[in-house]
């Protein structure tokens, strides 16, 4: 049965981004999430193969942000590909997603700095910084990314309502009772 014809012009799909593996984010946001999650581990598993430093503070700081940037981006992912995304509020969560990017791209490429600064001649510790930096410029690159999609505005500024025949829009809600005048 096809629907009257009337109703043609009017009935319009949204388009829907294009999404991968059954998660809320597209492929591009996908890929440097996991780009996240690999280098971040990477890098703290390989200061952890550390076994001796003279100045070790560097060190600690380093480890706590590669370690907190790993599980935070499994966290993301989980939320993103799991059953928990019907739980929550997807634009809300992306916003937070946008703030906590922001912020471990910038821990993490201070704690790299500093392990850079502090670390002793030890291959280890080369290789963990340069993982360390290139972990921090991918988060810092997906917050670029997120801020030009426009993740860290609130969701009714994302929204636009849509115009009225005569190009104003219509804020008025269907069925209002009109009052008859005497």
């Amino acid at each position: 049965m096809t629907e009257p014809r009337t109703y043609n012009p009017t009935t319009e799909s949204l388009p829907k981004p294009k999404t991968f593996c059954g998660s809320e984010l597209e492929m591009k946001h996908l890929l440097i999430k996991i780009a996240q999650l690999v280098l971040s581990f990477l890098a703290f598993i390989l200061e952890e193969v550390i076994e001796q430093c003279d100045s070790c503070a560097g060190l600690y700081i380093f480890e706590f942000v590669s370690c907190s940037a790993f599980l935070l981006a499994i966290l993301m992912l989980v939320v993103y590909w799991s059953p928990l995304k019907r739980k929550i509020v997807i634009p809300s969560f992306k916003k937070i997603d946008f703030w906590v990017t922001v912020a471990v791209g910038i821990c993490f490429l201070i704690a790299s700095i500093i392990f850079a600064a502090t670390m002793d001649n030890n291959t280890f510790g080369k290789v963990s910084v340069a993982f360390g930096f290139l972990a921090s410029f991918v988060f810092l690159l997906e917050f670029i990314f997120m801020y030009k999609g426009g993740y860290w505005r609130p969701q009714a500024e994302t929204t636009t309502a849509a115009a009225g025949t005569n190009g104003t829009v219509e804020r008025e809600p269907l069925n209002t009772p009109v009052q008859a005048t005497a």
